[in-house]
């Protein structure tokens, strides 16, 4: 029998990933979404789940406080709880309310799919183990950002796979990938979010800013429209992150060039930026980008929380 899971989500376009994104990635369970731990709660009471996923932090009851009452209904419920805003609190918590597993945002959807098959294979007739506590790298959020089609995805697959792919595939609102990087002999892991360009998805891409310690505005060498539209996008990050670093990014050099290097190099000066030209195709300068990105990235989350923008211009 297939089983059932129920995820309680308030922000109805990450639930609508969640559930499609889990379908895509081959999932075998049933997956329904709220937005609410109440609306979670009569769902519940209205049928048989297998498992039940919530986000922490929502408006009303908690992630944790829907749990502790579902464990009251029934001290078998097995559930999973998310959060992007992890403490030891909170993780004490999870561990006294005998959660599954503790998962703390952003983390790849193949790895929430691993753990609720996972979950749903582990015998209920037993005590679940503690929520995972590894602890790992220095994990640093970075926001690539920049017009459709510029290419922020395949920079984001040239470093992590090392290959290039021609195919051209729209990101639907937001998609990030993880990459464990040694950079000036500090390990650290890049959580890379690639924000679409798209202007339907720009409600939602504003959400996702949120956490970065960088950012890199990309653009097409070969396309000037992507080049001119770029204040737009440095003023949207801005008006989120007024603090958060900046890396310019020319791509394509491969391609014929209707942006020279001199342009690109006089608007990142005039902005106090650094620049860098990359070829997907190549390769030539995608490490580069990212190190320095992690380089800056680094260097924000350590700093104390003040103006970082050192005269930037207008």
């Amino acid at each position: 029998m297939t089983k059932r899971v129920l995820v309680a989500e308030d922000d109805a376009m990450v639930a609508l990933l969640i559930r499609d994104g889990l379908a895509d990635l081959g999932a075998t369970f049933q997956i329904e979404t709220v937005t609410s731990a109440e609306e979670a709660l009569r769902k519940f009471e209205q049928g048989n789940w297998d498992l039940v996923v919530t986000d922490q932090r929502m408006p009303g009851m908690s992630g944790l406080d829907l749990i502790e009452t579902l464990k009251d209904k029934d001290p078998a419920t097995l559930t999973i709880l998310i959060t992007a805003y992890g403490s030891d609190e909170v993780r004490q918590a999870a561990q006294r309310l005998n959660v599954y597993h503790y998962m703390t945002k952003p983390f790849p959807l193949a790895d929430l799919k691993r753990v609720i098959e996972e979950a749903l294979a582990f015998s209920q007739d037993t005590d679940p183990p503690p929520p995972s506590c590894a602890s790992g790298p220095q994990a640093l959020k970075i926001t690539l950002g920049g017009e459709g089609c510029v290419g922020k995805t395949t920079l984001i697959r040239r470093l992590c796979t090392g290959k290039f792919e021609a195919a051209r595939i729209i990101t639907i609102g937001v998609d990030f990938h993880l990459y464990d990087i040694h950079h000036d002999d500090q390990a650290a892991r890049l959580i890379v979010w690639d924000v679409s360009g798209q202007e339907q998805f720009e409600f939602t891409r504003r959400a996702f800013y949120r956490g970065s310690k960088a950012v890199g505005l990309v653009y097409d060498v070969s396309q000037r429209a992507t080049f001119e539209r770029l204040p737009r996008w440095r003023d949207e990050v801005r008006s989120i992150l007024p603090d958060i670093p900046l890396i310019l990014a020319g791509n394509k050099t491969d391609l014929t060039r209707q942006v020279s290097t001199a342009e690109g190099l006089a608007l990142a000066t005039a902005w106090h930026i650094p620049f860098v030209e990359t070829s997907c195709m190549n390769g030539g300068g995608v490490r580069e980008l990212f190190h320095a990105l992690a380089h800056i990235a680094m260097d924000h989350a350590r700093a104390p929380v003040i103006s970082r923008r050192n005269g930037e211009g207008s």
